[in-house]
């Protein structure tokens, strides 16, 4: 049973798409017939663009979405296939082999994976294509890399430069534009220079400057943006100079590769010495960073006080670093290809162009790990509040550079303590926003690396059992709890101490003796609320987050053994901590318990409710999972066994997703008992139709009816294919004209109307097209008119 998908996560074009007509007619052909096709070529030749552009023409004939996966900037292989996971929004909140888990999830469905930039990492997405193609035939995989992956049945398409036009031939403007290479300088030269047009004069040089820079899309752009404070001929003679490495240097190298270090080694010289020194520091930053990270990581040695926010400012107008919106501001994100040449600038001599005062890699990549173990702590600090949504957000979307800070941590010798200590203080990230089976595998790889005895290592321990316990491995759980326990009291940690009698606590509850759980949950309970004197003064004893947790899995022991009394007190205690703190994701977890046992229905559907708006707002798959099941059971007690038997079908669903859930061994859950009775007041005939059409239900849309909330209008999205635009006679003529290099005011007189006219017409051709400038229309009449040169 394959649910209803989003039409994917492809992310929206932000700029205007030029050419390669030829290639989408070949590459779509090649599609419909390769399950694996990889795009090549060398770096900043557009292969990602192609695709992304491919793949969005072909959503309708994948009726299970088009999905986009990004390895680039990983550097583990390990870590492969939970990135495509993540990307097909499959949790990692369970313990299993990942590749399992996708190459389950795709069975039955009809998608196609985009995954991109995995040149680094090609034996490890060879390994995992082959499976997932192996398990899915419905399944297509469109690559891009600079080399081929190499696998049985991989169909390779390599893309070309953008065509130009021949050396030494004059060309007018119109002309010129039927090449994609000029027409992309054009547009992209538009947008930073709202009067630079071409037209018969500067055509020609246009056109050179094109031909210099083989048609390579990211050396055109990076080369149009200068426009902006360059006139033509300035750009080309520094082109000129930036050249000489194709005629004089390493003659055994590929003239594309020099063509690309040419052009970005270009647009480095013209930056200032700040703004090289920042490009060469940020490279050690993955997924991208925010200006408290460059401040804190690039800062000082050359870039001290407001040089660097001028630097950062810099590279941004220079189009070096993309600017984007975060959850702290903007945050600032280096190109691959422009990030792979900063690194070889950065690791050449101290002393050589451009290099002088700039910190060693090893030196830069220390401050990195340091700037985000601090962060990990702040967050972990912080947690328990009002923040969580925000917090929850930020660090997922730091998650690039917290893999980037382990990943040094456990290469580089003497870090691993360092490495654990950031682990462990990641612990809510692994634990409640998404991230189990990835914060496992960091614990697990770290706790193996370093095995000495530390403050630092039994709180990565402590995580790690959390993890054990929240996937649903309570023996596991256990079996180490009781080292864990001695090492904490060895510490005097009495925290620690009380986390490792709750997961005793829990293993003998799930084993079905409650008296000893009880004993032991008591036992957390009193450890956490005396913590030691100095924990107890910065803390404030009994209102520590500890208290709550220890707490709740006491009621929950109450409850197992018929004392609803003790443990609605107890719950009633630990509610009132987090709603005094503002905490939500504790909190979420309490009405969960509390709907799970509470006897009275509506109260038991406010509590669920409110469990799953928290979930929702902090993106909780199992959290979710978990209070979906609750709202079956009572809706079930409550009779309403349509809606108990969809709440079930989206709950398998979800859990189908994360590849299982932890409360099938909960005690008391009664999802057996929800199913068998609704079966029965309904048929099977009418549970199945009920079962499937929850089982179809994205997990925004069950969470919607589970609230009982208006579900949002479904967004359908639509090729605005420039050619289907219908334009009358005349506007059709204006834009001739416009692609010739015509002003309004040459128009007019040309057409003998006024200029008032043209600029009405000018406009409505725009609004047709859904354009935003003169060259854009230059160039969709061009190519709409013209075959593209080969």
């Amino acid at each position: 049973m394959a649910r209803r998908l989003l039409p994917g996560n492809l992310p929206a074009e932000v700029s205007s798409f030029v050419g390669r007509r030829r290639e989408f007619s070949e590459i779509r052909r090649l599609l419909a017939t390769a399950r694996l096709l990889t795009l090549t070529g060398v770096g900043g030749v557009g292969k990602t663009r192609l695709a992304l552009r491919v793949a969005a023409l072909a959503r309708r004939s994948f009726p299970d979405g088009v999905w986009l996966a990004e390895l680039g900037g990983l550097q583990d292989p390990v870590l492969v296939p939970e990135v495509v996971a993540k990307a097909l929004g499959i949790s990692d909140q369970l313990t299993g082999d990942p590749t399992r888990v996708v190459a389950g999830f795709l069975q039955g469905r009809q998608l196609l994976l985009v995954v991109d930039g995995g040149e680094l990492l090609l034996p490890a997405v060879a390994l995992l294509v082959v499976e997932l193609l192996r398990a899915a035939p419905g399944l297509r995989v469109l690559a891009t890399s600079r080399e081929a992956v190499r696998v049985a049945g991989e169909f390779v398409y390599p893309v070309a430069p953008l065509p130009v036009p021949v050396a030494n031939r004059r060309l007018s403007a119109a002309g010129s534009l039927r090449y994609p290479a000029v027409a992309l300088f054009v547009e992209r030269a538009s947008a930073v220079n709202a009067e630079f047009v071409v037209d018969d004069d500067n055509a020609a040089l246009v056109a050179g400057l094109c031909q210099r820079l083989d048609g390579l899309p990211l050396a055109i752009e990076l080369a149009a943006v200068r426009v902006r404070s360059l006139s033509l001929a300035q750009i080309a003679q520094r082109l000129d100079d930036r050249f000489e490495l194709l005629t004089t240097g390493n003659r055994a190298g590929l003239a594309r590769h020099q063509t690309l270090r040419a052009a970005v080694d270009w647009s480095f010289e013209l930056c200032s010495k700040s703004e090289r020194v920042l490009w060469m520091r940020a490279v050690v930053f993955a997924g991208g960073f925010d200006l408290a990270a460059a401040e804190r990581v690039c800062g000082a040695d050359g870039l001290a006080g407001g040089e660097l926010v001028v630097a950062l400012d810099g590279l941004v107008a220079k189009s070096v670093l993309l600017a984007t919106d975060g959850v702290e501001g903007r945050r600032y994100r280096l190109l691959d290809t422009l990030s792979l040449y900063g690194l070889e600038r950065l690791r050449r001599p101290i002393g050589d162009h451009g290099c002088v005062g700039v910190g060693s890699e090893e030196g830069l990549r220390r401050r990195h790990r340091d700037y985000y173990l601090d962060l990990a702590e702040r967050f972990h600090a912080d947690w328990f509040g009002p923040g969580q949504a925000r917090w929850s957000e930020r660090m997922r979307g730091e998650l690039a550079n917290l893999r980037a800070a382990l990943g040094w941590c456990l290469s580089t010798a003497g870090e691993t303590r360092a490495g654990l200590r950031l682990a462990g203080a990641l612990h809510y990230l692994w634990y409640a926003c998404g991230q189990g089976r990835e914060g496992r595998l960091w614990l697990e790889r770290l706790l193996a690396a370093d095995p000495h005895p530390s403050r630092d290592r039994i709180r990565a321990q402590r995580a790690h059992l959390r993890l054990l316990l929240m996937q649903g491995e309570h023996a596991a759980a256990a079996e180490l709890a009781g080292e864990f326990l001695l090492r904490a009291t060895r510490f005097d940690d009495a925290a620690l101490m009380s986390d490792a009698l709750i997961i005793l606590g829990y293993d003998r509850l799930y084993a079905g003796d409650p008296a000893t759980a009880i004993g032991l949950l008591q036992q957390a309970v009193a450890r956490a609320i005396d913590r030691g004197p100095v924990a107890r003064a910065v803390d404030r004893g009994a209102v520590h987050p500890q208290v709550a947790y220890a707490k709740v899995a006491l009621a929950v022991g109450f409850f197992v053994q018929g004392d609803p009394v003790r443990a609605g007190d107890l719950l009633e205690q630990s509610r009132a901590i987090c709603r005094a703190h503002g905490d939500q994701w504790y909190l979420s977890q309490i009405q969960m318990v509390s709907a799970q046992y509470a006897t009275d229905l509506t109260l038991a559907a406010a509590y669920a409710r409110e469990s799953l708006k928290i979930q929702q707002a902090l993106s909780d798959p199992l959290g979710t999972l978990g209070a979906l099941e609750i709202m079956a059971r009572i809706a079930g007690a409550d009779h309403d066994h349509r809606r108990a038997a969809r709440l079930l079908g989206a709950a398998d669903q979800q859990r189908h997703t994360v590849g299982g859930s932890p409360y099938d061994s909960e005690p008391l859950l009664s999802r057996q008992q929800t199913t068998t009775a609704a079966r029965a007041a309904l048929g099977d005939a009418a549970f199945d139709a009920e079962f499937q059409r929850g089982y179809q239900l994205t997990v925004d849309e069950a969470i919607t009816y589970a609230l009982g909330q208006r579900p949002r209008p479904a967004h359908q999205p639509t090729d605005h294919t420039h050619d289907q635009a219908r334009l009358t006679r005349r506007e059709r003529e204006i834009a001739e004209l416009v692609a010739q290099g015509l002003r309004n005011k040459q128009i007019a007189a040309r057409l003998v109307i006024s200029q008032r006219t043209v600029e009405s017409h000018v406009e409505n051709i725009m609004v047709k097209l859904g354009f935003t400038t003169r060259s854009q229309i230059a160039s969709w009449y061009a190519q709409g008119t013209t075959n593209e040169p080969s």
